[in-house]
């Protein structure tokens, strides 16, 4: 706990209440900077006939939500498969406008693809909200494809690095971390190699899911220990720390 105490945590995300709450109260001295830009597209003909065509609609973050709001996407008769319990808060409040709308979330992708494959026929089809940067075989479409479901990737946001971010990150004293907290593989591809020959080689990296810690391991695992948290909570990422 002494060491807990005293650690200086890097979390590459936006400031959220929730996390600085949970880690400040437990003696953690974080630190706060927004690697992405995103930014939610349009309905054209071509998504929205991807859309209505299939049997259920899956979406793994905020920006998926997001992307139904804004455009009003019907999902009368859908069944909706969601990532985290963030996302799920959203779309259900979205989706008490809608009849005979079933949904379904769980905490993270490798457990949601086995609530689908547990749940739902495996005639359903089912149309998956993705970024830009999504990984044709991430762990979620990766379990589905392997086990013959009807599965199409739909972007319906695009992912890039902040612009300020280099600057941002040029002002902070990288090598007095001793932690930091990655929470997406694309958040690891636009600053794996810039922290490199930056931070201490005592950091600990923490990274949301498998799908992080696998680039983590890629672009980083040759010279720093990666610890996994499979919690994507506030109270996740702070056990991993405690067991630091």
């Amino acid at each position: 706990m002494s060491r807990t105490q005293r650690m200086k945590c890097l979390l590459l995300h936006d400031s959220d209440p929730r996390y600085d709450e949970v880690l400040s109260e437990n003696g953690i001295q974080i630190t706060n900077l927004s690697v992405l830009e995103t930014s939610v597209l349009d309905l054209d003909h071509s998504s929205d006939h991807s859309l209505s065509k299939h049997d259920g609609i899956i979406i793994s973050s905020k920006h998926g939500a997001k992307f139904l709001i804004k455009n009003g996407i019907d999902i009368s008769g859908k069944s909706l498969a969601i990532v985290g319990p963030a996302t799920a808060k959203i779309v259900k409040r979205y989706a008490q406008q809608f009849d005979d709308v079933t949904m379904v979330w769980e905490e993270n992708a490798a457990l949601l693809s086995q609530t689908i494959l547990s749940s739902f026929p495996r005639s359903y089809s089912w149309v998956f909200c993705c970024g830009s940067k999504a990984r044709v075989m991430g762990v979620l479409p990766r379990a589905l494809l392997e086990n013959n479901v009807k599965l199409e990737q739909l972007m319906v946001y695009t992912v890039e690095k902040r612009h300020q971010f280099d600057k941002d990150l040029s002002l902070l004293e990288i090598g007095a971390f001793q932690a930091v907290v990655f929470f997406s593989p694309s958040g690891v591809e636009f600053t794996g190699e810039i922290l490199r020959g930056k931070l201490s080689e005592a950091c600990v990296l923490v990274a949301f899911g498998k799908s992080t810690a696998t680039a983590l391991s890629l672009s980083l695992g040759d010279k720093f220990v990666i610890k996994i948290c499979e919690h994507p909570t506030p109270l996740g990422v702070l056990d991993v720390l405690m067991s630091l």
